[in-house]
């Protein structure tokens, strides 16, 4: 019997090592890569603009909040992480590539769906966290089987792409922070 994505993903939330080496040695996950993203991505940028709906202290509104969390999310959260990781990783001796870093990073996102729960009043920046955490565990076994090297390199690569995830989201956020309010202005 053949297994499907519903199976994958259920490997991705138990942080099932032999899923990321399955899914780095086989392009034919490309597609079912952008689908996992797209549907963490809105998730979590739904949870998002709940949560700047109910608090009303965001500013941004739902709207602004939406789009803020999934630019942020995909084009950064992603693709900048596994773009830095597979530069990273092969400075440091791994052997990867930049569609096959997407891929496995892209099933270590499954586990921030949770981060749909962050706009839970008191308790939903825990949901944020959470989701945020378990994607780093998530990425560190996805660079390590990707990259084919221990986990030491692979959590030395996570980190440097986190930390260049961060600073690029602080610029993004204070470059287009403006944009994302007049949105939320034109739609309330």
């Amino acid at each position: 019997m053949q297994e499907g994505m519903i199976d994958r993903i259920i490997r991705a939330i138990r942080l099932d090592p032999t899923l990321y080496r399955e899914v780095a040695d086989d392009e034919d996950y490309n597609d079912e890569a952008y689908i996992i993203v797209g549907i963490v991505t809105l998730l979590s940028a739904f949870g998002a603009g709940l949560g700047a709906a109910i608090s009303r202290t965001s500013g941004q509104g739902f709207f602004g909040a939406f789009f803020s969390d999934a630019i942020t999310r995909v084009l950064l959260g992603w693709l900048l992480w596994a773009v830095i990781s597979y530069f990273v990783g092969t400075m440091l001796g791994g052997k990867s590539s930049i569609p096959e870093m997407m891929r496995t990073l892209a099933y270590a996102q499954v586990p921030a769906f949770v981060s749909v729960l962050g706009f839970i009043p008191c308790l939903g920046f825990l949901f944020v966290v959470a989701g945020f955490l378990l994607s780093i565990g998530a990425g560190v076994i996805a660079i390590r089987e990707s990259m084919e090297f221990d986990t030491m390199n692979a959590a030395i690569t996570a980190v440097i792409g986190i930390l260049v995830y961060v600073a690029a989201t602080v610029i993004i956020g204070i470059v287009f922070g403006g944009i994302a309010l007049a949105g939320s202005a034109i739609f309330r």
